[in-house]
């Protein structure tokens, strides 16, 4: 059996982060795992089989050049699951700086993670990338402008670098959930003024995170080996409008 390419994920102690290292360390996958929490993605790692960590910013291209010239030679997949919901409100009473700020850690983080992922699987002739984008980054999201903007723009980017990269034999898909169980989802919820939206979802309920990373983990694999430059909706049906 063929050794399984290292699966680099950067913002591994994320909740979807955290369930997406732990399915595919449970899958064989070797894991390189980086976060900006030095304490929590080591923690991570050594909970795991076959699994080393990382601490860098996913918005510093200095830490992100370092994760990835530190990830080896056997890296085959990446994994960019950085993002936070940014200012939730009226977009008139939004600040400036909190916009600035989601659109920094929400689209310069892909866009980072994108251009040294690409300079690394592009020469092998393989791999994948995916990235974690959101349903928000498919329609409007009354009281969240600035994180739709940013996904928005994620979108944008891996469908641009997908049609780039396809003849380079790299895949480079998005996965765009709906509201998932997270601390971010009780902030937002919080933040609405909301116990939370599982009423306005077909399904009546938020996605679990490791039904996120189910989809990650497909992305990931040989299975999904002809989908490139595509959104992955997981959202319990709330987009069949």
């Amino acid at each position: 059996m063929a050794e399984l390419p290292s699966i680099l994920i950067m913002g591994a102690a994320g909740v979807i982060g955290r369930a997406a290292s732990r399915l595919l360390s449970a899958q064989g996958y070797p894991l390189v795992l980086a976060d900006r929490d030095a304490a929590a993605v080591e923690a991570l790692a050594q909970s795991l089989n076959h699994a080393s960590w990382l601490r860098g910013d996913a918005t510093d291209p200095g830490d992100v050049a370092e994760i990835f010239a530190k990830a080896g030679p056997g890296l085959g997949c990446v994994v960019l699951a950085v993002g936070s919901e940014g200012p939730v409100g009226a977009l008139e009473d939004c600040a400036d700086d909190d916009f600035h700020q989601a659109m920094t850690l929400n689209v310069t983080s892909v866009w980072l993670g994108l251009k040294a992922a690409l300079k690394v699987l592009k020469p092998k002739g393989k791999g994948s990338i995916v990235v974690l984008s959101s349903i928000s980054g498919t329609m409007g999201m009354p009281m969240m402008s600035a994180y739709a903007a940013g996904k928005h723009a994620v979108l944008g980017l891996v469908r641009s670098a997908a049609r780039e990269a396809a003849a380079s034999g790299v895949r480079i898909n998005a996965v765009c959930p709906g509201p998932v169980v997270s601390d971010m989802m009780r902030r937002v919820d919080n933040g609405l003024g909301r116990a939370d939206a599982a009423g306005s979802i077909p399904m009546q309920r938020y996605a679990e995170p490791d039904e996120v990373a189910h989809m990650i983990a497909f992305l990931c694999s040989d299975a999904s080996s002809y989908s490139t430059g595509s959104s992955f909706m997981l959202d319990g049906g709330y987009g069949c409008r």
